[in-house]
């Protein structure tokens, strides 16, 4: 039973909010426990935002920035407040630490700390990076595998302490000076009586990220000239060059508010809760304003995924490209950022237009080519999670059901959740949703990868086997032998044909990632405890391929057998009309 909780994220505004249903599940897991939290000082002010928190560290490495020149003494300095700020934490004893951060320095003061029972990222004491908990693990190789991930940040998060994302929500606290800070700002800027306020956040971390400025003064023009929307332009000071750019490309100035650089977290989360809309990049804010209700319409580009990092709320409109490079990879910097182009300020403006009309979020009859813009509503499914429910009816693809069938096969072999949707549930998912016409081509793709499960089945069963040839190499007392050492190359080799299965077959590659993951955290030199830990790996391998092949078999026999009735299961299972498909 812990007492003493640890909670570490020093990455993003954004993690912190799509860590809070964590927090909340780990409070009534431990309801006599003291939680804390541990932040970056660029966080410091929005950490008290979040609920469930008994008390809050700062980590300010930004005292050190620009003063490079002395590198010398920079670094001296560096290591002394690290060692007086991490001795002091060894003091409180916590026995419980969660780390969700999954840089090198996080996974250093992990180890430093020494805190026995610990979730998410760590190290061992030679450096090398460890993740005990299945979901944690599930989280290291998803960057390696991003088309066929379907679980948001929060639903992993959750997971890792073994807390259920279903009776969870993301949350952020009000205060109530919020609406008396932003006095000024509504008598400036003339905001009472306002109808139709709608925030827009232009900026992100990368710009790479950003839909042009130009599309938000389109859509700003349409708003204001149609609905006599006020806009009000959300972001820190570094992004004021695109709210001036926003602003000199509209004709109706004295509708358009520029806040970049003026507002502080108790006047952003009161403004932010003011607008009928937030119109949004992957941002912190975005994350925020969806936490308080406030209905987003997220642009993704680049590198931003929607199934990481989404809203985790239902209620939301998501517009992303559908080609086949995004999202991006991470490590990768795009010479041609094409998918910032596909979505026109007219597709978003007729989405928001026909919410305001009907309440709900459905594509208008008449709005222009959309094949290659995902448009998702954000949904809770029959079993309460949150979904990405697609609202344009595209053709089905290999990727789309491999995808699906991760969302069922994950919470089955790493957590025993017997609430996680069959097979046929899946399928019916899939025809729901996609348009399978013509889909016996998809079918025959789809089996064909299966041979990727087949192989990788085969490759565990040859890691058995040498395994348990090292061990009794070993129990003969010929551990040091040169058979000994042949054996132990046979399995490096098996091991790296698994790898090169997922490089092959990208489909089946997070199988054989969770196996190479697993293996990292192996600790001492007993080669008798080594081999029964490497043959555990082995055998949860072959579980996983045969369980995966069994579920994708299953999905594609009941779309095979309803492929007849395609256009049945078009008519009547989306309420919008797509042209020109």
């Amino acid at each position: 039973m812990a007492k003493n909780i640890l909670i570490m994220t020093l990455t993003r505004i954004g993690d912190l909010v799509q860590a809070t249903p964590l927090v909340s599940g780990l409070r009534k897991k431990y309801p006599g426990a003291r939680i804390t939290l541990m932040v970056s000082s660029d966080f410091a002010e929005f950490s008290h935002r979040i609920p469930n928190v008994d008390h809050i560290i700062v980590l300010n490495l930004r005292q050190f920035v620009g003063k490079e020149k002395s590198k010398g003494i920079l670094w001296v300095g560096v290591y002394e407040y690290l060692k007086r700020f991490l001795d002091e934490l060894r003091g409180k004893n916590f026995d419980l630490m969660v780390n969700l951060s999954h840089s090198k320095l996080s996974a250093f003061i992990n180890l430093y700390l020494g805190i026995r029972n610990h979730i998410g990222f760590a190290c061992n004491e030679t450096g090398d990076r460890m993740a005990n908990h299945p979901w944690m693990q599930l989280f290291g190789i998803e960057p390696f595998n991003r088309a066929y991930n379907p679980f948001n940040l929060v639903e992993m998060f959750t997971r890792s302490g073994d807390v259920d994302p279903r009776g969870e929500k993301i949350q952020v606290l009000s205060s109530g000076d919020d609406d008396a800070s932003i006095g000024e700002i509504v008598r400036r800027e003339r905001l009472e009586g306002e109808r139709l306020l709608i925030g827009f956040q232009a900026g992100s971390s990368l710009e790479n990220r950003r839909w042009p400025a130009s599309r938000f003064a389109e859509l700003a023009q349409r708003l204001i000239e149609e609905h006599n929307a006020k806009i009000l332009l959300f972001g820190v000071e570094s992004e004021s060059v695109l709210a001036r750019e926003i602003f000199s490309l509209t004709h109706r100035k004295d509708r358009i508010v520029d806040l970049t650089g003026k507002t502080n977290i108790s006047q952003l989360t009161a403004l932010l809760k003011k607008c009928r809309y937030l119109i949004t990049n992957d941002t912190g804010t975005m994350h925020i304003a969806s936490a308080l209700g406030t209905p987003i319409v997220g642009l993704f580009f680049a590198h931003a995924h929607p199934y990481e990092t989404g809203p985790y709320a239902p209620g939301h409109l998501i517009f992303q490209a559908r080609i086949d490079c995004a999202p991006c990879s991470y490590g990768v910097t795009c010479n041609n950022i094409v998918c910032i182009q596909k979505i026109s300020a007219l597709h978003v403006y007729r989405m928001i237009r026909e919410h305001m009309e009907t309440g709900d979020w459905n594509v208008p009859s008449i709005s222009g080519p959309m094949g290659e813009i995902n448009v998702y509503k954000t949904a809770r499914d029959e079993s309460g999670r949150i979904r990405l429910w697609p609202l344009v009816r595209h053709a089905l693809t290999v990727t789309d059901v491999f995808r699906e069938a991760y969302y069922s096969f994950w919470p089955q072999v790493l957590g025993n959740d017997s609430t996680c949707p069959g097979p046929v549930e899946v399928a019916e998912n899939l025809a729901g949703h996609y348009d399978c016409t013509g889909a016996e081509r998809i079918i025959f793709k789809a089996r064909e990868k299966l041979a990727g499960l087949d192989r990788l089945l085969s490759l565990s069963g040859e890691g058995i086997q040498a395994t348990e040839k090292v061990l009794q190499a070993n129990s003969n007392g010929t551990g040091t032998s040169g058979k000994f050492r042949e054996l132990t190359r046979i399995i490096e080799q098996i091991d790296a044909r698994i790898s090169l299965t997922g490089c092959s077959c990208p489909e089946v590659k997070p199988v054989g990632d969770m196996f190479a993951k697993r293996k990292e955290n192996f600790q001492g030199e007993n080669i008798d405890e080594l081999c029964q830990q490497t043959l555990e790996c082995y055998g949860k391998l072959a579980a996983e391929a045969g369980i995966l092949k069994r579920s994708v078999s299953e999905i594609l026999s009941w779309l095979e057998s309803r492929v007849d009735c395609a256009d049945q299961i078009e008519q009547s299972s989306i309420s919008a009309a797509v042209p020109g498909r």
